[in-house]
């Protein structure tokens, strides 16, 4: 009918209206796409903007999925059309055809450019790690580079051969690890550099270290380690001639020393008679003052340490210092010694005592010399007395020892707490002395010794010419200056002192 005619003739304009605005919007779309993929044709420079391209693209991929309904809706439309046999079928179906075939297109294009993507992205990704593992290791290598230098440029300084064998060893390690260990991973940075370069990239984002830097860091090593080597053989030639020095002078300082106890073992222990023991000791005295040529020798030697800055040696317990000291004291002990022997035998020919009680005075003496130095402290000279027969009564507390102190006041007269056996002796001798019985007698004998024999003082002079030197020495140090007579001497109180101290130690 008509109606249906019209109403048939109404449905297939809308239709063609619609289909020209479906067409119209894929089209547009299409040429949207295809700008946007043109526009952004590369793959990037590095992993980061390809990144950001294969996202960009994956939001492309994925408006022309959901773009996909409109293309099916399109040719829907257009299939209706031409099976009405719409008389612009022809028109619309070659729309169509090239509308898809600009569809087809784009959607293969997009698929070709998401490989594209996708190859340089592993490409990427391939340099990335290389670059995050040459960062790694160079970063590594870097660290213990510097470890590695300021060990090797480090002052050498050590004070035993023990120390610089220790030295030597721990290079010797080091070398080993440098040619084996560090050797491969400078090999592997080097093969690590080699596969980044081949890739035609220029600057690692994870580092500032290159390889140019790195191997001038590793020559620069090994320039090192060679003169490390030498500073090492340097020190190696200071140490042996440190030790060759300690030996020398180890040697000479036991030997010197061992020399010095047997001497004063043989002083202090001899039994000889006193004119065999002056001669002894005499001989002992000139052989001591002999060897301080030796002791000089020591002492240059121990200079010659002490400028080579050591101050430790396995080999001796004994410095120079303390060998000087003690040839000083065995010097002085000889010397004492002499003058004492000299004094009882001199004693023999002038006073009551025999050798025999001169001889039990010694061995008493050094009865209570513990130490063998010569000299007894004030309790060990109490004893000593004591020991001899001397009387000498226990103070109350509290109350001075009137009688020891006596004695000491003739003994020990500077208090410096000790009584030598010089000393000693010229105490005993002269407590145990028959010769004299009075103070008239001994101060006529001195009178006699004046010039003219008859002044009431002497001089050092008249004294050293009648006198052995070491009594004439005793009665000098001992009185006092006579008044208003330049040089002379009061014997008369002196005289009076002597016996007023046999007096207080008889009473005692």
């Amino acid at each position: 009918t008509l109606f249906n005619y019209n109403l048939l003739l109404i449905l297939k304009q809308w239709y063609q209206r619609r289909v020209r605005g479906k067409a119209e919007v894929v089209e547009a779309f299409i040429t949207q796409k295809e700008a946007q993929i043109a526009a952004t044709s590369g793959v990037g420079g590095d992993l980061a903007s390809c990144e950001v391209l294969i996202n960009r693209h994956t939001n492309l991929i994925s408006s022309l999925a959901s773009f996909g309904d409109t293309i099916e809706a399109l040719t829907e439309l257009q299939e209706r059309l031409t099976a009405a046999q719409h008389a612009q079928s022809r028109a619309i179906k070659q729309r169509h055809t090239d509308v898809m075939k600009r569809w087809n297109k784009l959607v293969a294009e997009s698929e070709a450019r998401k490989k594209r993507l996708a190859s340089a992205h592993a490409h990427f990704v391939d340099i990335e790690k290389l670059f995050q593992g040459f960062a790694a290791k160079a970063s590594q290598f870097n660290g213990w580079y510097e470890n590695a230098e300021e060990d090797l440029t480090e002052i050498i300084y050590t004070s035993s051969m023990e120390e610089c064998r220790g030295l030597r060893e721990d290079h010797s390690d080091f070398v080993d690890t440098l040619s084996q260990v560090k050797r491969d991973e400078f090999r592997g940075l080097l093969e690590l550099d080699k596969q980044i370069r081949a890739y035609h990239v220029s600057v690692n984002p994870y580092t500032w270290f290159t390889m140019d830097a790195i191997e001038d860091s590793w020559q620069n090593l090994l320039r090192m380690v060679k003169e490390r080597d030498l500073m090492i053989e340097k020190e190696t030639l200071r140490q042996t001639q440190n030790e060759e020095l300690r030996k020398a002078y180890a040697g000479q300082a036991n030997k010197f020393h061992e020399w010095l106890v047997q001497t004063k073992g043989l002083l202090t222990n001899t039994k000889l008679g006193l004119e065999e023991q002056r001669d002894l000791i005499g001989r002992k005295h000139e052989e001591i003052k002999k060897k301080r040529a030796v002791l000089k020798e020591i002492e240059e030697l121990s200079s010659h340490l002490e400028q080579a800055m050591v101050f430790d040696n396995r080999y001796t317990t004994h410095s120079a210092l303390t060998l000087a000291q003690q040839w000083d004291q065995l010097n002085e002990f000889t010397r004492r010694m002499h003058h004492t022997v000299q004094d009882q035998i001199e004693a023999l020919s002038r006073t009551g005592v025999d050798e025999d009680e001169l001889k039990e005075f010694t061995l008493m003496f050094k009865h209570f010399d513990k130490d063998r130095s010569g000299r007894l402290d004030h309790p060990e000279f109490k004893a000593c007395l004591r020991s001899l027969g001397f009387d000498l009564p226990v103070p109350a507390e509290g109350e001075p020892d009137t009688a020891f102190e006596a004695i000491l006041d003739y003994v020990d007269r500077d208090r410096d707490g000790f009584v030598r056996l010089e000393e000693y002796m010229q105490f005993m001798i002269s407590r145990t002395t028959e010769n004299v019985t009075g103070t008239d007698e001994l101060t006529e004998a001195f009178r006699a010794l004046t010039e003219g024999g008859d002044k009431p003082y002497i001089t050092a002079t008249e004294l050293y010419s009648a006198m052995p030197t070491d009594q004439a020495k005793y009665c000098i140090d001992r009185m006092e200056k006579y008044p208003d007579v330049p040089g002379a001497l009061d014997y008369t109180n002196f005289t009076k002192s002597i016996f007023q101290l046999n007096t207080s130690i008889t009473s005692g």
